[in-house]
């Protein structure tokens, strides 16, 4: 039995006369609803499959924001045993209708939050374009006919075994090893890992920093039963999102396209990065040349030698010569920012900011999407950081958060007289100004300045590890180590 679609005139919603630049964040939540008939939809269920770096399959990526900590498995897709389901032993398929992943569509159908799905909904409070409003807006403005979806989805919540996204973390082989980072997402912190839980004494910071290594599958996505899935999917396939460790060390990632291209269904699929970017080359760029399109977002937080300490050993004149470099790409290459707003960078985002408005890149971040979206108001993707949770914004005492408000006018009477945007970017655009109100307002929502003693600890321990010096580079955050 399906269940039943929306009704004739929601059917005949045409939003894409509808120009996204003047629509607000609580328009768009609107017209999710409209176009689905729920006030919690979101496309994600029913078109995507994603996995993590040790192969364990996860709702999205904002469901489950990381391996570490004690919420690790918050967003798994669950088995009937109560075990994640794992790409070293499940087959992927088997795994899309299982009950959980049924459950949480007939939740969303039903107008209730999933359990694993809070964040969305609470950054989405705060002003903030969550994944799941950008997402579904994306998807829908692609030609996904989320009435169908609906319409095809059986009573239970299962769905026809056909993904349209694919995001795919394939193992944590990467060759930085980020301050806010762990072995859950990148091998290369292996070194630093054992080194570091021998000098940590505050609890909650050796809780989320823990990882077991004997129980870390990093061969997983070598297995030809999740391939054999992977490959019968191309044909139904827009999307292919691929993220780390870092992509483009792995050779599976540069196997799947080939099989793209094989199968000849690259004209129809978009291809999506993050990654740390240092290894891009132009056999790589020739290879992109021949897909839909590409979208490659470069993970970067600051801007010179705070860029090498957040994302250490990262060589920054390597890092600038690549952007140029993918600034000159073909057009259907589109490159962007893609920054993790962390403690660390929080102040210095004004400068990081003018940096880049100031290096002249022709394309840079100025992605649209259907509508006249400009991504990142044509600055930068952002992601509030969450864990490790010492490392959150919400760490900073008040007079910091003051200082960071006080920035961010400046910041703001800055961009008036050097950026150029119409009225929409300050007034209405999700993605324009309001995305900078909306990480002010995550800040300020809750007061997390008993973790600072975490915080101190684990930097203090981990320069001493790789003989850095976080009050050298950040002196603005010197009175706090």
């Amino acid at each position: 039995m399906l269940l039943s679609p929306r009704t004739s005139s929601c059917r005949q919603l045409d939003l894409k006369v509808n120009n996204l630049k003047n629509t607000s964040l609580t328009d768009l939540q609107n017209q999710i609803s409209e176009v689905s008939g729920s006030s919690t939809y979101c496309v994600l269920p029913w078109i995507h499959f994603a996995t993590r770096p040790n192969g364990d399959m996860r709702l999205c990526c904002s469901a489950n924001a990381s391996g570490a900590g004690s919420d690790h498995e918050v967003g798994l897709v669950k088995n009937e045993n109560g075990r994640p389901a794992n790409f070293g032993t499940d087959t992927p398929m088997s795994a899309w209708n299982n009950e959980y992943m049924k459950s949480v569509r007939r939740t969303m159908l039903a107008g209730e939050v999933p359990k694993s799905c809070t964040k969305c909904f609470r950054e989405e409070s705060k002003g903030v374009v969550s994944k799941r409003v950008w997402e579904t807006m994306t998807w829908h403005y692609d030609d996904v006919d989320i009435p169908e979806l609906i319409k095809q989805t059986q009573e239970d919540g299962t769905v026809p075994e056909q993904l349209k996204y694919l995001d795919l973390r394939l193992g944590h082989t990467c060759n930085i090893k980020c301050v806010m980072c762990s072995p859950h997402d990148s091998s290369r912190w292996l070194q630093d890992h054992s080194k570091l839980m021998n000098k940590l004494k505050d609890p909650n910071v050796t809780q989320q920093m823990q990882f077991d290594k004997s129980s870390f599958d990093n061969k997983w996505h070598e297995k030809s039963s999740f391939w054999e899935d992977m490959n019968a999917q191309i044909p139904n396939l827009k999307q292919v999102y691929f993220a780390g460790g870092e992509p483009l060390m792995i050779k599976e990632h540069k196997r799947f396209i080939e099989e793209i291209l094989r199968q000849g269904y690259q004209d129809q699929i978009l291809l999506r990065y993050n990654s740390n970017g240092l290894l891009v080359d132009e056999d790589l760029i020739d290879m992109w040349k021949r897909f839909k399109k590409v979208k490659f977002a470069i993970s970067m937080d600051a801007c010179y030698e705070r860029d090498e300490y957040i994302r250490y050993p990262t060589d920054w004149q390597t890092v600038e010569r690549n952007l140029h470099m993918l600034d000159r790409t073909p057009d259907n290459i589109i490159t962007s920012l893609a920054t993790a707003i962390q403690i660390l960078n929080v102040k210095h985002l004004p400068d990081f900011m003018k940096w880049k408005v100031e290096s002249g890149f022709k394309k840079l971040n100025f992605a649209k999407v259907p509508g006249g979206i400009q991504m990142g108001g044509g600055l930068v993707n952002m992601h509030l950081l969450y864990i490790p949770t010492f490392l959150s914004i919400q760490c900073l005492p008040r007079e910091d958060k003051q200082e960071v408000r006080e920035r961010y006018a400046e910041f703001k009477d800055w961009l008036r007289h050097n950026y150029r945007q119409d009225d929409d970017f300050w007034k209405h655009n999700p993605y324009g100004w309001k995305r900078w109100e909306a990480i002010m307002n995550h800040m300020d929502a809750e007061d997390k300045s008993i973790e600072l003693n975490g915080f101190r600890e684990y930097i203090t321990e981990l320069d001493s590890i790789r003989g850095l010096s976080a009050k050298k580079v950040f002196p603005e955050l010197a009175h706090l180590l």
